[in-house]
């Protein structure tokens, strides 16, 4: 019988709630519509959430330029260009073989960075050296629902992680470059 009267005080506070949680579910449902509400929250600089609010975060010791069309059909599904990355130290480390793309626009993530599935690639850089790298975004919305962006004025960001030989792993971001849905 004490086991048993152990259990119940285990899971009836944890009952209680769960009822009280549908029944506050169903309480909302009843009283008719419910309305979205903006989130409170904010991001913190650099940080890539779908429909999140974006900010670039300070630089680092990485800077990067990139090269992509101003403009391209709506419906098209991605908009490739290159991303330089220049070094104002000399760093020896690995990276991905292509730049993280994603659109911003009203200040919100509209697209995500494409998944890579690529092993890392070394790098070598001197102070003031500049290498290439592939970069390729979405035009497809990253919201549950997905489907092709509107028409209309984007901001293009790429983000370069590189993992150096002797320190922690530093984050790189360039953008926003301009780009045109038509």
């Amino acid at each position: 019988m004490a086991g048993r009267w152990e259990y119940a005080c285990r899971v009836g506070p944890l009952l209680a709630v769960l009822v009280l949680g549908v029944a506050a579910c169903r309480d909302s449902e009843v009283g008719g519509s419910v309305g979205a509400e903006e989130s409170l929250v904010k991001s913190e600089p650099g940080e890539v959430a779908c429909g999140r609010p974006f900010q670039l975060p300070a630089s680092g010791g990485l800077r990067l330029a990139g090269r992509f069309a101003e403009s391209v059909p709506a419906a098209q599904q991605t908009v490739s260009g290159m991303v330089e990355v220049t070094s104002r130290e000399a760093l020896r480390g690995v990276a991905a073989p292509a730049a993280d793309v994603f659109l911003v626009r009203e200040g919100r993530v509209v697209t995500t960075p494409m998944a890579q599935d690529a092993i890392g690639v070394r790098w070598e850089l001197a102070a003031g050296e500049t290498r290439g790298m592939a970069a390729t975004a979405s035009l497809v919305s990253c919201e549950p629902e997905g489907g092709p962006l509107p028409p209309g004025g984007y901001e293009l960001y790429a983000r370069v992680l590189l993992t150096p030989d002797d320190g922690a792993a530093q984050r790189a971001f360039g953008g926003p470059w301009r780009l045109r849905l038509r």
